[in-house]
Formats: structure tokens, C-alpha cells, sequence
């Protein structure tokens, strides 16, 4: 799996897991995560700007090939 598909990957499974979060009632939801879906939505309008997000620089630590587009 190439970068770019392992980042969409990534991105949509937390985006997945924090909606399921927000469905629950507000007091059952730790405040952590209504801030790290702003960081993750944040994250992602920077990176269509400067085509880095912090999680590449990981993925290519764990030897993911770049995308030959």
C-alpha cells in the first residue's frame, strides 16, 4: 500500500471512530477526542497546502513506499 492510500486509510478510521464517539451522550465522551478531531481536521486543510502531515514522516520511519504519481 502506497503512502497516500495508507493516509486516507488512516485518516478515515479515526474520523470513523470519533464520530461513533460524538453519537454517544456528551458525558460519556472524554474531552480528548472532540479536540483531536479538530487537530485531525485541522491537520488535514494544512496538508492540502503544504502536502505534509505529521504522519508521513511515521509511515516512512516504518519503511512505507512514496506514491509514484
Amino acid at each position: 500500500m502506497t503512502m497516500d492510500r495508507l493516509l486516507r486509510l488512516t485518516s478515515g478510521t479515526v474520523l470513523l471512530i470519533v464520530l461513533i464517539l460524538g453519537i454517544l451522550p456528551a458525558e460519556d465522551v472524554h474531552w480528548f477526542w472532540k479536540f483531536f478531531l479538530a487537530f485531525m481536521s485541522l491537520n488535514q486543510i494544512q496538508s492540502a497546502f503544504t502536502n505534509w502531515c505529521p504522519v508521513m514522516s511515521l509511515y516512512r520511519a516504518f519503511g512505507v513506499k512514496e506514491c509514484q504519481c
